[in-house]
């Protein structure tokens, strides 16, 4: 049963998932296997919600994937190699109509130094709720249903500044 606090602007948290939500099935799509690892940690830190994250590189695997198998949500960075950012954001759209989907930002100018990069990109998926967003999203799918979805958009702030 709902609170309401969706409604009124709050997203859930990672401690505030429904029975309906405590396996939450994930495609990732994203290249870098640095966020796509911080993004599994972070989501795998969930207390009452566990995460199953199947992560593609590239969307033609992405693609076949959400063909062949069942997720509930699609989470996307739109900064992959050999696609436009706004082509990706175009088949997230796309896709929205089918499944959730979270558009991932604030990742595209990372630097290459990966050790300091680790903790300050922690912190900014912890931030950022990224866990919430997701719970928010599928919600709002099922409450909408997935004919009326448009992504939904998550930045990690202060990631690349």
């Amino acid at each position: 049963m709902s609170t309401g606090s969706e409604f009124a602007g709050h997203r859930p948290h990672g401690n505030d998932a429904r029975p309906d939500e405590r396996f939450v099935r994930i495609l990732f799509v994203e290249e870098r296997p640095e966020v796509a690892e911080e993004i599994r940690q972070s989501l795998g830190r969930a207390v009452r919600a566990s995460f199953d994250v199947v992560c593609e590189a590239n969307l033609l695997d992405a693609a076949a994937q959400i063909r062949g198998a069942k997720f509930d949500l699609l989470l996307i960075d739109p900064y992959l190699p050999n696609v436009e950012p706004h082509v990706a954001i175009e088949l997230a759209n796309d896709l929205a109509h089918r499944l959730p989907v979270v558009v991932l930002t604030g990742t595209e100018p990372m630097a290459a130094n990966v050790t300091p990069l680790r903790q300050r990109l922690a912190d900014c998926v912890e931030n950022a709720d990224v866990v919430g967003t997701l719970l928010s999203a599928i919600r709002r799918a099922r409450r909408l249903g997935t004919g009326l979805m448009t992504p939904v958009f998550c930045r990690l702030e202060g990631l690349c500044d």
